[in-house]
């Protein structure tokens, strides 16, 4: 799949918007998906349709179509933990919200990925992981180290510490 013309986009172009929609789909279900999974699955094609509504607004101020995958998954990040924060407050009758992660410790209920492994999981997982390769190719070797030693060995940030202070960071 290509990706879509940036400013064919920015200016309105029917068949850039179907190609980007394509191209952009797989990404917004997968995030809403993995959010409301475990509380509001119904929920789940909803929020995609409405982050990319709302992405629409935000093209214009885009400079690389890069750009637009990340910034689907945020907004579909975020409107999905909008959905579960309002359902949550009618739930318990009243406008309090309360943290999702506290309410999952209290609960014991950790939101794990949805059983099975869809040709749309894998697509989303790969997506992801070449992003985030690109990403750390533009870090220092150094800084490079530090996250997959935090990330990948599990390495704390005190022992960690002394390579920050050979970065110069500290």
């Amino acid at each position: 799949m290509t990706t879509p013309d940036l400013q064919a986009l920015q200016h309105g172009d029917p068949s850039a918007w179907d190609e980007a929609f394509r191209w952009l789909w797989p990404t917004a279900f997968a995030v809403a998906r993995l959010k409301l999974q475990p509380y509001l699955p119904e929920d789940t094609e909803d929020v995609a349709i409405e982050a990319l509504e709302e992405l629409v607004e935000k093209v214009p101020h885009v400079k690389k179509v890069e750009e637009l995958k990340p910034l689907t998954a945020s907004i579909a990040h975020n409107l999905a933990v909008s959905r579960l924060r309002e359902r949550f407050a009618v739930k318990r009758g009243a406008r309090v919200t309360e943290s999702l992660n506290a309410r999952q410790d209290r609960e014991n209920d950790h939101c794990e990925p949805a059983a099975g492994n869809s040709q749309l999981a894998e697509l989303g997982h790969t997506e992801l992981a070449e992003l985030l390769e690109s990403l750390q190719r533009e870090l220092k070797p150094e800084h490079r180290a530090i996250l997959n030693d935090f990330f990948l060995r599990g390495q704390t940030y005190v022992q960690n510490s002394g390579r920050d202070r050979a970065c110069g960071d500290a």
